[in-house]
């Protein structure tokens, strides 16, 4: 039976996200004939792990920011990876994220390193990186280094080789894969438009807010309900100038209160200059809820004909397809249909099984 270590990077930094998500789909599914996954670490209140698959890590109680306690499970969670790494009971290392502290110890006990790129969205857009951080130069260094690539999609694939000089063969696609882990709440709200994450930058919500504005015009009772982050003063700011602040929703949702807002949405909306993979794609259609996409980067390859799409860079493409899917029921009915079935396609299954053969390879 092979070893699969895995490391805290991202699970001490996320509470909630794609990567997170996709590691604890990925290591509490595999072949338990086969493979046995180890997570060393101590603290932990990443919602996939604690509360999706119920593994037991401490936590402290405080200080109230996440991001302070974070910075303190980071300090003794990496001391815990390090001396797993050191002290080499394993088979194969699969690190979270692309810090290289341990690539010395790796080195020496010559185990072989599987690594995961979800997107080059920082090397698309290194406008948006800050000064002092060290991503683009630490993922160029452990690709060097990886016995083998996985991209979440053909797109990031081509995105790897082409920036970063990879040779293909080095490299394989493994879609991610999508199970509904909670059953729906009741209903929130009535008659929104659903947007799911970040809003910075190359997410592009800003911009389409501003196109769909003639929408609040015409509907009197349409809402955009977003989740992830509280609005920052700079948003609230703009929507109150346009006149729309009383017609945007934040929420912080669990799972029940996610698949109920897929549920009951009249669309849910990606309008992302750029996406590695896009997990709330699958999200949506597991839940019954139609998809309008912009035709940009991995969007056409995970959704194919299940979706709506315009050009991210156009507000009168971006008000022309929402409208059309605001107005026709019928469309609506089309894209769930169709989105139902492609789901079907992104099984946790056959992510894992896949991954499985990466492994199996090493």
């Amino acid at each position: 039976m092979k070893k699969i270590l895995y490391d805290h990077q991202m699970f001490t930094f996320q509470r909630f996200g794609g990567v997170t998500r996709y590691f604890a789909d990925l290591m509490y599914n595999l072949p338990q004939n086969e493979f046995r996954a180890d997570l060393p670490m101590r603290y932990c209140e990443n919602h996939y792990v604690t509360e999706t698959y119920g593994h037991k890590f401490d936590k402290f109680a405080f200080p109230e920011n996440y991001r302070i306690r974070r910075r303190l499970y980071e300090f003794v969670n990496d001391m815990v990876a390090k001396r797993a790494i050191k002290n080499g009971d394993y088979d194969i290392f699969h690190p979270t994220y692309y810090n290289p502290y341990f690539l010395n110890s790796l080195k020496k006990r010559q185990k072989p390193l599987v690594l995961t790129i979800h997107d080059m969205t920082f090397e698309c857009f290194p406008q948006e990186v800050l000064v002092y951080d060290k991503t683009i130069q630490n993922k160029r260094r452990l690709v060097t280094e990886a016995d083998h690539i996985i991209a979440v999609s053909e797109n990031t694939k081509k995105d790897i080789v082409e920036i970063l000089g990879v040779t293909p063969e080095k490299i394989s696609v493994v879609y991610h894969g999508y199970k509904p882990v909670a059953e729906p709440a009741s209903q929130l709200f009535d008659r929104y438009i659903l947007f799911v994450g970040d809003r910075k930058g190359y997410k592009n919500f800003m911009p389409w807010l501003s196109a769909i504005r003639p929408l609040f015009a015409s509907d009197s009772k349409l809402k955009v309900v977003c989740t992830g982050a509280p609005f920052t003063h700079v948003e609230r700011l703009q929507f109150t100038e346009w006149g729309i602040i009383d017609r945007i929703v934040q929420i912080q949702a669990n799972d029940a209160q996610m698949a109920s807002l897929y549920r009951h949405a009249l669309c849910f909306v990606y309008p992302s200059l750029y996406e590695g993979f896009g997990i709330p794609i699958l999200e949506a259609f597991a839940n019954g809820c139609p998809v309008c996409l912009s035709d940009a980067s991995c969007f056409p390859e995970v959704a194919s004909d299940a979706a709506l799409y315009f050009n991210p860079n156009d507000a009168d493409s971006m008000l022309c397809t929402i409208k059309e899917l605001l107005e026709y029921a019928s469309l609506r009915d089309e894209m769930c249909v169709k989105g139902a079935a492609r789901g079907k396609e992104f099984s946790i299954e056959r992510m894992v099984e896949q991954t499985c053969n990466v492994y199996r390879k090493l």
